[in-house]
């Protein structure tokens, strides 16, 4: 129903959802294809395919159905991994809801393939959960070219155009958009291909901690934050940490453990694959230079295999260090920040699904350390009293949105995109600026009074002012990053009170302004049909001469 309001009053939205569709698909087509052997090693049916047996190629068609949720993996063994949902009732645990079923994001999906677990489905079996088709497509394509060709000939003939055609022709034109970038995207599935390879369940749970899924935290949590992150709460205008993000991979010593059954990585000398790849992370990342790395090695090399890297909540001053350092990532429009509900994993007890997920993790890593490859966040020292008083290194991984209870149709961080938040703002308010500016171009056409006359002009005006507006914000805050600092410590409830309600109360009259402005175009088009000019029912000559579909 939603998404049925914003074709009719914010066509070009729907068209830009297309187009980010349509680029994280192409973009995960192209990351698939330039992957050394992506020929498929999970099957959709349970079962693993590793025999020189005929595979499906990868097309678009499959890369949009990935972005759309159409693959989720259910695995009998992270039942003990992973905690059981968290319902909306002031944090009431649902035991029936438990997460066994994981939705694969785009990212998700990607993660498999690099890992060479492309799942194997053929195209008819996706086309046929679809029921979609070209020909459908294209009648409605030339229907639309019909309308237009209308409109273009009552203009050529110095005819009139009605205001219901002129909020036609723009839902035509979105809809050209549209069609164009989701020609070759199936319909939503009903029913996603369900992956049940055991042998995942490493890969699945390093996924799952990467995600925001795992960082879910309660009502009551929620409503503690500050009032603005509470009424986005209610909205489902949040994000929380994933717990990836509050956890770290460092040396420790293995008496120094609360629990001795606590997930760890053996590590008896310090040149294993793994160290290795830590190494060369922790150089890359800028946390040691090279010529220390190199002299640390020795005194590494004689720790006792008692030594191990692991999985642990990272203490709360490295958490302060994330913080302050990431306040904000280069090239992200300020208007897709959500104020983020963060959790301090210090406080939070360890239960059996933790020890059980960490284990998995542990193993991801040790059976594939390049799992590290491009995805420190942070790399630094600290001061460990069970190495002698050394400092050893502390790394933290960066999260990826790679799974969901379920994707939505709204293009989020699930997505994967080739250009920065900045760009894709941009685009956004221009698309909204020509919706208005489209509209404005009925400046003088015939209105059946005054008032509904300068109602129109002021209506089209705003709606191509926020356009514009909006898309000098945008340039702005990538040039002066107070006035970003200033929306986002509004967004996390930080600024005054006066501050808090007086910006509150600009953004709801502005938005609700920007609300019925939309609603009035699409309204007096049709009002405007009551009165119209004789001449607006008059049609070109040479228009007789083709057939109306």
């Amino acid at each position: 129903m939603r998404w049925i309001f914003a074709g009719i009053y914010a066509p070009e939205l729907v068209v830009f959802v297309a187009w980010r569709q349509w680029c994280s698909a192409r973009m995960l087509q192209k990351q698939i294809d330039q992957l050394p052997d992506h020929s498929s090693k999970t099957d959709s049916n349970r079962d693993i395919t590793r025999s020189g047996s005929h595979k499906p190629g990868w097309t678009m068609v499959h890369s949009f159905f990935a972005c759309a949720g159409g693959f989720s993996v259910e695995l009998d063994s992270l039942s003990g991994a992973i905690p059981p949902a968290v319902t909306p009732n002031a944090g009431a645990v649902d035991e029936a809801a438990r997460p066994t079923r994981l939705t694969l994001t785009a990212r998700g999906v990607l993660f498999l393939a690099q890992n060479g677990l492309l799942p194997t489905v053929y195209r008819e079996e996706i086309d046929d959960k679809s029921k979609a088709n070209d020909l459908a497509k294209a009648t409605v394509i030339v229907q639309a070219t019909w309308m237009l060709v209308q409109v273009i000939g009552r203009l050529a003939a110095r005819l009139p155009v009605t205001l219901l055609e002129v909020n036609t022709v723009a839902h035509v034109i979105c809809a050209f958009g549209m069609y164009i970038f989701w020609w070759n995207k199936p319909l939503l599935p009903s029913e996603p291909f369900v992956l049940r390879d055991e042998s995942m369940a490493p890969l699945v749970a390093f996924m799952y901690s990467s995600s925001e899924i795992s960082g879910q935290v309660s009502e009551t949590v929620i409503k503690s934050q500050t009032p603005v992150k509470t009424l986005l709460a209610k909205m489902l205008q949040y994000s929380t940490t994933p717990e990836l993000e509050s956890l770290c991979l460092r040396m420790d010593d293995i008496d120094q453990r609360r629990d001795s059954s606590a997930p760890t990585l053996d590590m008896p000398i310090f040149q294993s694959p793994l160290m290795i790849s830590i190494q060369k992370e922790f150089v890359k990342s800028g946390g040691m230079s090279e010529s220390e790395m190199k002299a640390m090695v020795p005194e590494c090399t004689l720790l006792s295999s008692a030594r191990e890297y692991r999985f642990q909540p990272a203490p709360q001053s490295c958490l302060q260090l994330l913080h302050d350092l990431k306040a904000k990532e280069e090239g992200t429009a300020f208007f897709e920040r959500r104020p983020r509900v963060i959790y301090n994993s210090e406080m939070k007890p360890r239960d059996d699904p933790d020890i059980r997920r960490w284990d998995l993790m542990n193993e991801a890593l040790q059976s594939d350390p390049c799992l590290l490859s491009d995805r420190v966040l942070l790399s630094h020292q600290i001061y460990c009293e069970s190495f002698s008083g050394k400092f050893i290194s502390c790394i933290h991984l960066k999260p990826e949105q790679l799974v969901a209870r379920h994707i939505s149709n709204w293009p989020s961080n699930d997505l994967l995109r080739n250009v920065d938040g900045l760009i894709v703002g941009i685009i956004l308010w221009l698309a909204n600026l020509f919706y208005g500016a489209f509209h404005a171009a009925a400046w003088n056409e015939h209105f059946p009074s005054s008032t509904e006359k300068w109602l129109w002009r002021a209506a089209a005006a705003y709606i191509a002012f926020c356009g514009g507006f909006w898309v000098i914000l945008n340039s702005a805050v990538s040039k002066w990053a107070r006035l970003n600092n200033f929306w986002e410590k509004w967004m996390d409830g930080e600024k005054s009170w006066a501050e808090t309600i007086l910006l509150g109360a600009l953004v709801v009259l502005c938005g609700s302004g920007f609300i019925l402005a939309r609603m009035y175009l699409v309204v007096e088009a049709f009002l405007s049909i009551r009165q119209l000019p004789v001449e607006a029912y008059q049609t070109p000559q040479w228009t007789d001469v083709f057939p109306h579909l």
